[in-house]
């Protein structure tokens, strides 16, 4: 019998048309065994009657939230309940559609790659975004995978791919922060790579939706102070997930400078923030990165780091921002 494969959508305000997409593209899936668990963050009347109407297929479990968690924390609850029984799991937002054999080509894939935590597709982005986006395999060691991660990527294309259940039993859940929630799906692509490898399937088999109101979208409308904290506590979260895989001082060492020049944006472009920070003055730059090594240092010899709150943040690296202007 093939495996389970749980499907998660989480769902917030998917209106008339967007889960329906989802949903259909997920249950006119060929040649696999799988379940879908919806998971209606909150109080949502309009999602809740869309997707009450799919509930007559057996497969389909839909769960309403009794109050509004976020999509972070929705997420984590929809995959748990979709590792339920499952030897695989996957999890599809609400207004993105996938090919019919998408899950049996990465579940193909995942047969012939018994070290992959995950392997995923490339993405077609459509909506107000268009294009295609894949990310590089993530092999190797646990190490020169955080180090590949830190060095050069940041779209979290393998936050949609199928994940083995074994991986997620293995790590904590996917968490937040208090930057908004800000690139939490690249933390959890990091938190992943612990587990094992991230392998590509070169083949575009997903389709991610862009929207102007989404949260992802919102990001980009922040002031500089808060996309330099947003960006400051994405690096040290992305240095926590590595430093669990150090082994000694050497390690820890190279995984810091990994982070530091992710932080700097060193010959790359990565994030969204990167023209920004980029066109910060030196003495700007130089005042984020000393909060970054404030941080980084305090917590290198113990792994990984504490949550550092959005608030403390922010006001700290606006002092500093506010004081290099003046210099």
């Amino acid at each position: 019998m093939e495996p389970l494969i749980g499907v998660g959508i989480p769902v917030w305000r998917g209106g008339t048309t967007y889960v329906a997409e989802t949903l259909r593209s997920v249950l006119n899936q060929r040649g696999i065994h799988f379940k879908v668990i919806v998971s209606i963050d909150g109080a949502d009347p309009g999602s809740e009657r869309v997707c009450q109407s799919f509930a007559s297929d057996p497969r389909v479990q839909i769960v309403v939230q009794p109050r509004r968690l976020g999509w972070v924390k929705n997420t984590a609850a929809v995959l748990s309940a979709a590792l339920e029984g499952a030897e695989f799991v996957c999890v599809l937002p609400h207004d993105d559609w996938i090919e019919p054999d998408y899950l049996s080509t990465l579940l193909d894939t995942a047969r012939k790659c018994s070290h992959a935590s995950v392997v995923y597709s490339d993405l077609n982005a459509f909506g107000t975004m268009h294009g295609v986006t894949s990310q590089d395999s993530v092999t190797g060691t646990p190490i020169a995978r955080q180090l590949a991660l830190l060095r050069h990527h940041y779209n979290a294309v393998a936050y949609r791919g199928l994940v083995r259940a074994f991986a997620l039993r293995s790590l904590p859940p996917m968490s937040g922060n208090d930057c908004a929630d800000f690139a939490c799906d690249t933390i959890w692509m990091a938190r992943l790579a612990r587990a094992g490898e991230l392998v590509r399937v070169p083949e575009v088999l997903y389709h991610k939706r862009y929207a102007p109101t989404t949260t992802h979208a919102a990001w980009t409308n922040w002031p500089l102070e808060q996309k330099v904290a947003a960006w400051v506590q994405h690096c040290l979260d992305m240095l926590a997930e590595a430093l669990t895989v150090a082994r000694d001082v050497e390690d820890r060492q190279l995984l810091i400078e990994a982070a530091r020049c992710r932080l700097m944006l060193s010959n790359t472009d990565l994030g969204p923030y990167s023209a920004e920070i980029k066109a910060m003055s030196s003495r700007q730059r130089w005042r984020m990165q000393a909060v970054f090594e404030t941080d980084a240092a305090a917590r290198s010899d113990i792994g990984p780091l504490g949550h550092t709150p959005r608030d403390y943040l922010l006001r700290r690296i606006g002092r500093l921002i506010r004081i290099a202007d003046q210099i």
